[in-house]
């Protein structure tokens, strides 16, 4: 075979691999082009206009920008700041999480069933676990009031004023758990055993290894849980419905008051609703860069 056939043969293969190639990527490639690239553009759209879904949408430039950072709008940047309180679960949460996976590491009969049992709500959904955790704190009937009952102190109001931040929160630490576990569980078990026993020789205690071998091996997937988590507690929206629906004041979250706005309970105020949510998409952008600009001085890589 002569040099020019063989590589026109090699390009013909090429040309082949690379059709193939487009062929495989294709679905996903249309699917996030029809299902996010497109209403993301038409929410730009919709945050310059006044629509209200039965008139033709009229551009009024950056008017709802300029309402929502007026004195009129008093409920959109309290919810980001009461979303930014709940984010507060997920550093609780990867805590419990990394203290329990360090237990089921090590040599804890039946392992395998705890595991099943953290991490068996993970699988549940957001409104199903929502309308279970509302049962248990119902006033009159719920769970933790029949155990306070129990033990003689008076019934409380979990979801008041007073007391609906650190139940959510609780709520949301439980609910977390079973992926963070199963996460550190996999991270710490791939840690060379030879950095513990190389410790041990040096003096180290448990703390110590836990210190300064453990926690310096699990940061990547510390500031993956923590990274996801913050943007999850930012965006979050089922079980805050569910459970409050917004009221008490200090429940409402940026997402449930978008939805709001566009034909919920608020009316219907398409592009003032696009604005908050482009609003709340550069804030939760904003706080991501800030995360990876901070990671550089204790996430720590192998290589």
């Amino acid at each position: 075979m002569s040099e020019k056939s063989a590589s026109k043969k090699m390009t013909r293969s090429r040309v082949s691999e690379m059709i193939w190639g487009y062929i495989c990527v294709a679905p996903l490639t249309i699917g996030l082009l029809l299902f996010l690239a497109a209403p993301l553009c038409y929410a730009l759209y919709l945050s310059l206009t006044t629509y209200d879904l039965f008139n033709a949408p009229q551009f009024i430039g950056m008017g709802n920008f300029i309402r929502a950072f007026s004195e009129a709008e008093t409920q959109f940047w309290p919810s980001v700041g009461n979303a930014f309180v709940m984010s507060l679960g997920v550093l609780f949460s990867m805590a419990f999480s990394l203290i329990l996976a360090n237990i089921l590491v090590g040599k804890v009969k039946c392992t395998n069933i705890f595991r099943m049992i953290i991490f068996l709500p993970t699988i549940c959904s957001a409104v199903a676990v929502g309308v279970m955790w509302k049962r248990i704190y119902d006033y009159q009937y719920g769970f933790m009031n029949t155990i306070f009952m129990a033990l003689g102190f008076d019934r409380i109001n979990w979801l008041d004023y007073d007391h609906a931040v650190f139940s959510l929160i609780f709520q949301s630490v439980l609910f977390g758990l079973g992926t963070n576990m199963l996460l550190y569980v996999a991270t710490i078990k791939s840690v060379p055993r030879s950095h513990y026993e190389a410790a041990e020789i040096d003096g180290a205690n448990a703390l110590q290894s836990f210190l300064y071998i453990t926690l310096p091996s699990v940061s990547p997937v510390s500031f993956y849980i923590l990274t996801t988590g913050i943007i999850g507690s930012l965006q979050g929206f089922a079980i805050y419905q569910v459970m409050t629906n917004g009221s008490p004041a200090n429940t409402m979250m940026p997402v449930l008051l978008i939805y709001n706005y566009a034909g919920g309970s608020y009316g219907a105020f398409y592009g003032y609703s696009s604005a908050l949510a482009i609003l709340l998409g550069v804030i939760i952008a904003i706080v991501t860069a800030i995360n990876f600009v901070i990671s550089n001085k204790w996430v720590h890589y192998e290589s």
